[in-house]
């Protein structure tokens, strides 16, 4: 016990030197995920907010001015936290309790260029990345001079550290082999799993991040991240979306927009839910949780006959790329070669590959033909880190539009909307389609027919050199098996009692262009998905005379030119080609299609009353499907009540019938029952009451 305690000391005393000699503006933090201190070692609260507000920047805070504060423990579904004294080495580390409910943050002393994150490496026990590593350390460091080690690697950028521990009786701190990797987990979610308690990832948060490298985010409906750090109000989804984006003193990795006593909040998250899997979301209705998901360098092309699907892997990729469903079939799969470039080269026509077809209503012979690819970074087995992406091609007499639809995951491996995937350049201006309920303005993603909705085409921003025209609006089943034009090549509406034509809307603060509409759905379906092609004008689109008095918000049609863009479900494309200009300096468009998904449900519809008889009596006067309660006409209601009482006593009377017959059927047979036994008992029986013939000694017979 002494001997402990004077390691104990020794340890703290080691370390209180160590930041002692700190330079100030070397004392940084390393964010330890997944650990707290047992019960044995209780800290000291150092800050505490109300109504669940996050704590994380305040705590960062308080314990870099406070000397004494060690360390920290953030607990995130309370919103305190406690400072120590000590270092987690300083505690029996095998001791420690696994709580994926905190966050542990502890001072360590790092030289530091260029970064301001508030802390500078996420520790994550029992973890590891496997691959790509750039060199293992010869000697057994500490893990503060391994993560040195990693932030003045300048050959090759350091991401993240495996770091394994081995146990060096006399050191005071603990000692293991560092390997560096050029990699991380977001880059490699398949290679990050669960490993030995003897080994850690370190992840580099300074690791310098280009600003396409993250350029997507996946959806998670009705759900938020568990782990706040920060909160905002008031602020929308595309305005969170912004602050996730600006934020600098952490690595924002996604966040959350949810309402909460009548007001839109914001909340950003450090971490995602890659680390602690679908336990660390919340469920709450009507929130949605955004996590950033890392872009895919893939093209499609198309020709008459074959479409053809680009990979170029950033690491070394042993996966498979195949078409949903047929992963079997040698056309319509290929193998991952390490960095080589894939290419899956697959037939458009006879559905061999899922390829799906869908053709306009109209003489315009326009084809849509799109399947669905997952890329799956395991030959064998899919795991949460897999990708589905939609790809196709709309052939027209004219053109032919090369259509990505993004990452969309539909099925139960995939419990969240998807992402956007978009190439490596992101160029202005961005454009976005979406749907409104028409009173509250509010995006729906699942309405009843007949609501009234608003589709909304954004360009922004709004002041600048560009204009937007939109034509080709169809609206599709998530098959594409059933579809329905509504908008022509012209942006004229097809049928004014199903979809109106587009209205430009022009202000100091907005360019867009919006139509109103009642929802309606498909037969088969209750997915409706809508798909526009948007085109781009330098200046002003001219409106477009459908006649009948009816003006479209668009411009006539000139030469165009074929544009790969790559969407999903309500999100914003951020990706056009340069403006482009013909030989005589005239103005030339940019074609680019968007899609939203929209789930349209069947309307509770209550029946009519129900009348019986010339006299028009009422026998049902309706029915509630809310409160399941019947509304009955009350002479019918004294009628049901004398049915059942009459029903009542003729059941009990048969009962008693039935139970006094039984009775004397009982006393019968108890009665019968009884004589035998009383016969049996004097050696009678009914054989023995008959005529005997007796002997007697004199050899007499009498009868």
């Amino acid at each position: 016990m002494m001997n402990l305690l004077f390691g104990f000391l020794a340890i703290k005393l080691a370390f209180g030197a160590q930041l002692m000699n700190c330079p100030r503006n070397q004392v940084k933090f390393e964010k330890i995920i997944g650990l707290r201190p047992s019960h044995d070692f209780s800290g000291y609260l150092l800050h505490k907010q109300q109504n669940h507000e996050p704590v994380t920047v305040e705590c960062l805070s308080k314990c870099l001015s406070k000397d004494d504060c060690v360390s920290f423990v953030v607990y995130y579904n309370v919103s305190e936290c406690y400072w120590y004294n000590s270092r987690l080495d300083a505690f029996q580390e095998n001791e420690n309790l696994i709580d994926s409910g905190v966050g542990w943050f502890e001072k360590t002393c790092l030289y530091v260029t260029k970064c301001d994150k508030m802390w500078i490496f996420e520790r994550v026990p029992g973890a590891i990345l496997i691959g790509n590593n750039i060199k293992t350390l010869p000697n057994r460091i500490t893990r503060r001079e391994c993560q040195q080690h990693c932030l003045d690697e300048t050959a090759n950028p350091c991401k993240s550290v495996k770091f394994r521990i081995f146990d060096e009786p006399n050191s005071t701190e603990t000692m293991g082999i560092c390997t560096l990797s050029d990699t991380d987990r977001h880059l490699m979610p398949n290679s990050y799993r669960v490993s030995s308690y003897n080994e850690e990832y370190f992840e580099n948060q300074c690791s310098n991040v280009t600003t396409n490298e993250f350029c997507a985010y996946e959806e998670y409906e009705n759900a938020i991240l568990g782990h706040v750090d920060m909160k905002y109000d008031g602020k929308s989804k595309n305005e969170c979306e912004e602050v996730c984006e600006n934020t600098t003193i952490f690595n924002c990795r996604g966040y959350s927009t949810t309402t909460i006593n009548s007001t839109q909040v914001c909340l950003i998250h450090s971490e995602d839910s890659k680390l602690h899997g679908p336990k660390s979301l919340i469920e709450i209705d009507g929130a949605r949780y955004y996590e950033k998901a890392r872009c895919l360098n893939i093209t499609v092309d198309c020709t008459e006959t074959y479409i053809t699907i680009r990979y170029q892997p950033e690491i070394s990729f042993g996966g498979k790329i195949y078409m949903n469903g047929y992963s079997e079939n040698l056309e319509c799969y290929v193998l991952g070669n390490g960095k080589q470039m894939i290419t899956l080269k697959m037939p458009l026509f006879g559905n061999q590959c899922g390829i799906s077809e869908a053709k306009s209503t109209n003489n315009q012979n326009r084809t849509l033909l799109s399947g669905t690819m997952v890329l799956q970074y395991n030959p064998l087995i899919q795991t949460q880190g897999d990708r589905l992406i939609k790809v196709g091609c709309i052939f027209s007499n004219e053109s032919k539009i090369i259509l990505g639809t993004g990452v969309n995951f539909t099925n139960s491996l995939f419990p969240n909307r998807g992402t956007t995937i978009v190439n490596s350049t992101t160029l202005q201006p961005t454009v976005e389609m979406r749907i409104v309920d028409f009173y509250t303005q509010k995006e729906v993603s699942d309405t009843q027919i007949g609501q009234e909705l608003q589709l909304i085409i954004e360009i922004k921003p709004a002041d600048g050199p560009y204009d937007i025209w939109a034509g080709h609006l169809i609206a599709m089943t998530e098959d594409g098996q059933d579809s329905i034009l509504l908008l022509d090549d012209k942006g004229c509406p097809t049928n004014l009692n199903i979809f109106p034509s587009l209205i430009k809307v022009v202000s100091n603060d907005t360019r867009k262009l919006t139509g109103n509409f009642q929802a309606f759905k498909f037969t088969s379906s209750a997915i409706v998905r809508f798909s526009v092609i948007v085109q781009f004008c330098s200046i002003h689109c001219i409106p477009v005379d459908c006649g009948n008095n009816i003006v479209s918000g668009g411009r006539k049609k000139r030469e165009i030119e074929p544009l790969m863009a790559e969407t999903t479900s309500g999100t914003t494309v951020k990706q056009i080609n340069k403006h482009q200009y013909d030989n005589q300096g005239r103005n030339k468009t940019v074609q680019m299609p968007l899609e939203f998904i929209l789930v349209v449900r069947n309307t509770k519809i209550s029946p009519d009353r129900l009348i019986y008889g010339e006299n028009n009596k009422i026998l049902v006067a309706g029915y509630d499907l809310v409160t399941n309660e019947v509304c009955i006409d009350y002479s019918l209601l004294i009628g049901i009540i004398i049915t059942w009482v009459l029903t009542q006593i003729i059941l009990i009377s048969c009962g008693l019938l039935m139970i006094r017959r039984y009775k004397r059927f009982y006393q019968q047979e108890n009665t019968t029952q009884s004589l035998e036994e009383l016969h049996k008992n004097f050696g009678l029986g009914f054989s023995n009451l008959e005529p005997r013939r007796v002997h007697w000694a004199d050899n007499g017979d009498f009868t």
